[in-house]
């Protein structure tokens, strides 16, 4: 498999001597590293390890004649006598297990000896760590669904279902200052990720349909989130003392002349109301007639000052 954007796609042991330190700097290619506004505060770096990809697809109920025609086709082809599955390991680097309604691609990291290959990711931002890790998945997807094309194709087999869906999978990370504090000797099972080896955790599927991967990005981002924190609490304390510092002499002046302008406008509709009562009865010809008294005056004069 392609290990295009990480140092390499190296190995690594689990057992009690494994070390803390990293042993693949020595010998790994540089890179170089963007700027965004998630950027770390220091370039960031994990060990995942994708396994136990699953992705299933519905078909008809396979009878004797196909069932014949694969175990001769395939020597490796082993039918469990019970649940009648045919189970094929390294087809197309896929093991396909064939049953009743159901055929299931899964994906298992390689393995040399008892050791895993495991991707070794660094970037300095949330979204190029997440990239990569996309890429990774994507790339076993496309792995699954050739092989189960293949598998289909070459055996004629009748489909109920246009595409495969993703049934399970297992992300495991390790190299992380939480995950990494957690006691060697501790075993979790939880709903959303599992702990059974000294160092590290696996991320695993909550239910059918569901992406890999998923809540491996959550936690990452979650905890850089976690880690800048400060930093945007300082920002956001910096913004309030500018606001109270700077623009509340300015708020408060314009506070001052709103309220200058209500007082006026509401002096205005005052006069109005006055003028209105005082003249309702009279028509223009009885005033013309008779002049503007004292108080019709003084209600004028209001009004021009008001506007």
């Amino acid at each position: 498999m392609s290990s295009h954007g990480t140092r390499k796609m190296k190995k690594e042991r689990y057992n009690k001597n494994i070390k803390e330190e990293n042993p693949f700097l020595a010998n790994s290619l540089k890179e170089t590293f963007s700027s965004s506004m998630t950027t770390y505060k220091s370039n960031k770096s994990i060990f995942f390890r994708p396994n136990n990809y699953r992705r299933q697809i519905e078909v008809k109920t396979k009878d004797n004649s196909t069932i014949k025609k694969i175990t001769s086709a395939i020597q490796k082809a082993n039918m469990n006598n019970h649940t009648k599955i045919i189970s094929i390991k390294g087809y197309e680097g896929i093991t396909i297990q064939y049953g009743k309604n159901i055929l299931t691609g899964i994906y298992s990291q390689p393995k040399i000896g008892n050791d895993k290959l495991t991707y070794f990711i660094e970037r300095n931002t949330i979204q190029e760590l997440n990239e990569r890790i996309d890429e990774i998945r994507k790339e076993i997807e496309s792995q699954i669904d050739t092989a189960l094309n293949k598998f289909i194709n070459t055996f004629k087999i009748r489909l109920r279902s246009k595409k495969p869906s993703w049934s399970r999978y297992e992300d495991f990370i390790k190299k992380e200052s939480f995950i990494d504090s957690i006691p060697r000797d501790t075993i979790i099972h939880d709903t959303i990720f599992k702990k059974v080896y000294g160092k590290g955790i696996e991320f695993i599927s909550t239910k059918k349909g569901e992406q890999p991967t998923v809540n491996l990005k959550n936690y990452i981002t979650n905890r850089a989130i976690e880690d800048i924190s400060p930093e945007i609490t300082n920002e956001i304390n910096n913004i309030h003392n500018t606001i109270q510092t700077d623009l509340n002499p300015i708020l408060k002046e314009f506070t001052t002349q709103i309220k200058l302008h209500l007082k006026v406008q509401q002096a205005t509709l005052n006069t109005l109301n006055s003028m209105d009562n005082h003249f309702k009865n009279q028509t223009p010809k009885t005033i013309l007639k008779r002049g503007f008294t004292t108080k019709e005056m003084q209600l004028i004069e209001e009004f021009k000052q008001g506007i």
